[in-house]
């Protein structure tokens, strides 16, 4: 197996194996790339409880019990984002995501992480979600579709 280090000042590593799945399944895009590595180097928990990159402060209106929600590791982060600039930079061939594209791969991978645990709330919190609609598969399978559709292409 193996692993690799992303970057020689960074305690972050991932298997070879799973180095080996990232790019390839990338087509040389660094958002994609990006996204592996992400779920490679995060739980799902510490996506599912984090606030995301803890840039936008958001109202706590929405009544969520729970611990406090803590920004992702910023050591795991700036790794991420300093080695997709030295991929990209160091492959012309690959295609080099923006400042803005790269903060919204972290948050979209933060949010699918938290639709997984939502979508098992949302249809047993004692409400019948589906009263009264004729096809409860097909409404289902969109619903399901347009969250774990990641491709964002």
């Amino acid at each position: 197996q193996g692993s690799k280090q992303l970057l020689n000042n960074y305690p972050v590593y991932i298997t070879s194996k799973q180095w080996d799945e990232a790019v390839n399944s990338s087509k040389k895009d660094g958002r994609r790339l990006l996204r592996y590595l992400i779920r490679f180097v995060f739980t799902t928990d510490e996506l599912k409880y984090s606030c995301g990159l803890g840039k936008r402060k958001r109202s706590v209106q929405s009544g969520e019990t729970g611990p406090e929600r803590r920004p992702l590791d910023p050591v795991k982060v700036t790794c991420l984002r300093e080695f997709i600039r030295m991929h990209c930079t160091s492959n012309p061939d690959w295609w080099m995501p923006s400042e803005e594209q790269i903060n919204k791969v972290f948050s979209d991978a933060v949010g699918h992480a938290r639709q997984g645990r939502a979508v098992g709330t949302f249809l047993h919190n004692g409400h019948s979600y589906y009263e009264g609609t004729e096809h409860p598969a097909s409404q289902d399978e969109v619903f399901n579709r347009g969250m774990q559709d990641g491709s964002g292409d």
